[in-house]
């Protein structure tokens, strides 16, 4: 059939992330924003050891050990992300959102007898990591006509013995990704036979000039914190809290490329050499589900006459169980002809359900801190935390048993190999200072860092045994580098109600790969397609009202 501009459609709808449960994810549900009320982020989070803040029972439990009095607080922002969507007709999402940060509150109950002096019992929710963010990427030129097909076709053979899976084989078809049976089906990537038509050899893909990426996700991961926390003789206090999470996920990317087909197999194709066509893939992925933890926090005055504090907090990995569904829609140029070079009208079409629950297990978190005041006028903390990327992992719900660890879920052991070689530990660096111009005004001023999550070489592998390759709808992922963030604050007090604003601004740079291909080595890290780097920024306002009694 003559090629066509968009006129293969195929439609999967899989319950599955774009790009199921892999690294990314697990990165996606371990990081967190700076968040909570105003104080709190004008100080840039570093409050554990200072305590007596509400959002502070997030870091270290035993923070709100230091309460004298009750205390509820309500916290507004607004956040403005990097980018245009407008560059992008699929998307219709707007930069720029209002939301409520934090509200919570502790109540101080002071004892009359014993070494025990105070038992704190306090709630706060928080948006532990608010999705918000755009990636575009426009007119792209690739060396060497690459194209997204090229991965495509590599991922059309079997993992083991690299032969062509037969794509029209219901069975072959269960042993790719979802992404390339719809590419075959829309005749993006066309078989290729040995010389007397009777075996099939490989896929022929498409070659393009340049391409253009968009992506925008939105939601937010909420957190719901119990604590309870206890004063000893104002020199040692703990606190424990319970976790609950929330899990609103939501993205969609759109990936077009030029592309032209390879030329000379077919009549079309040789009496219309080079000719360019558009080829487009939409992806909307949304992602539910609810999250347990706990937390368990100590803070010391070495010192009972001087206001020194040292603080130490654990935090165990978070245990997600998680429903994800995602449709792929590609629109592609390219159809059948017959053996004389005619039109077929029946272009394949195709439609696909399923659904994929999966649990992901966030890696444990250490944080220490110290805090100190100094002539009752200045407030200084800072605070270093680790994550440990090797205890992250991927449990599936639905696998067959023998190849997995028993537990809640199975463990997923080749998504672990990738996780443990392509995640770093996360180190978080938080500094603050509080100034009190007098007893009714304070100014704040912060500095938070974390560390890159990815290693230079991560990549999106596809080529795994993993049951995640079974729901792969795209190729493409974002290693994502450093984050630093500048906070400014100022609050006032009255004798019970107080008002605090704060602004943050973040910047984290990425490199964004559309696709991967190694011509030599498909299981090779090394990308031949350069990813484009880019600069992430957020602005964010926040004001909170509380009241202290």
């Amino acid at each position: 059939m003559k090629k066509k501009y968009m006129v293969a459609v195929t439609l999967v709808l899989f319950a599955a992330s774009a790009s199921a449960q892999d690294i990314y994810k697990v990165g996606l549900l371990t990081s967190t924003d700076l968040n909570g009320d105003a104080r709190y982020v004008g100080m840039g989070g570093a409050m554990s050891a200072l305590g007596a803040n509400i959002s502070a029972m997030s870091t270290n439990p035993a923070s709100t050990a230091q309460y004298r009095r009750n205390d509820f607080a309500i916290t507004g922002g607004i956040l403005r992300s990097a980018g245009n969507p407008d560059d992008f007709s699929f998307f219709s999402q707007d930069k720029t959102r209002a939301s409520i940060d934090q509200a919570g509150f502790v109540y101080s109950l002071p004892l009359q007898s014993g070494s025990m002096r105070f038992v704190s019992l306090g709630f706060n929710y928080r948006k532990a990591k608010n999705y918000a963010e755009l990636t575009t990427l426009d007119n792209v030129h690739v060396p060497g006509l690459m194209s997204q097909t090229l991965q495509l076709t590599q991922l059309a053979r079997t993992i083991k013995g690299d032969k062509p899976l037969d794509l029209s084989d219901k069975r072959d078809r269960a042993n790719t990704i979802p992404l390339v049976n719809g590419a075959a089906d829309a005749c993006l990537i066309d078989k290729r036979f040995s010389a007397d038509s009777k075996e099939l050899i490989g896929y022929a893909p498409a070659y393009a000039e340049a391409y253009n990426y968009g992506k925008i996700q939105w939601g937010s991961n909420q957190a719901y914190d119990f604590n309870m926390a206890f004063n000893f003789s104002e020199q040692f206090y703990f606190g424990v809290n319970l976790g609950l999470y929330n899990v609103d996920y939501h993205t969609r990317m759109q990936y077009e490329e030029d592309s032209r087909k390879s030329g000379g197999e077919k009549l079309w194709e040789r009496r219309n050499p080079n000719v360019q066509r558009t080829y487009q893939l939409n992806v909307m992925e949304d992602v539910v589900g609810t999250g347990v933890d706990a937390k368990f926090g100590f803070i010391v005055r070495p010192m009972i006459d001087n206001p020194l504090r040292l603080g130490l907090s654990i935090t165990t990995p978070t245990f997600y169980s998680l429903e994800s569904t995602a449709t792929d829609v590609i629109r592609s140029p390219y159809g059948l002809v017959d053996s004389n070079g005619n039109d077929v009208d029946d272009y394949g079409n195709a439609n696909l359900t399923t659904n994929n629950n999966y649990n992901i297990v966030s890696p444990w978190k250490a944080n220490f801190s110290v805090g100190t005041t100094i002539a009752n006028r200045i407030a200084v903390g800072a605070e270093y935390e680790i994550t440990d990327h090797t205890s992250g992992q991927v449990r599936n719900t639905d696998v067959a048993e023998g190849y997995y660890d028993w537990s809640t879920g199975k463990h997923d052991k080749d998504l672990q190999h990738d996780i443990n070689k392509y995640t770093n530990d996360t180190h978080t660096l938080r500094l603050g200072l509080e100034y009190l111009v007098n007893r009714n005004l304070a100014l704040r001023a912060g500095y938070n860092y974390v560390s890159a999550p990815y290693k230079k070489d991560a990549y999106l592998n596809l080529f795994t045994d993993s049951p995640t390759y079974r729901y792969a709808m795209a190729t493409d992922y974002i290693n994502y580098g450093a984050t630093q963030r500048f906070t400014l604050g100022i609050g006032v007090r009255g004798s019970n109600f107080y008002a605090d604003a704060a602004y943050q601004y973040q910047t984290q740079d990425a490199d964004v790969y559309a696709y991967h291909f190694n011509s030599d080595n498909k299981l090779s890290p090394v990308n031949m397609l350069t990813g484009q780097h880019i600069n992430q920024t957020r602005n964010s306002f926040q004001v909170t009202l509380g009241y202290r009694f």
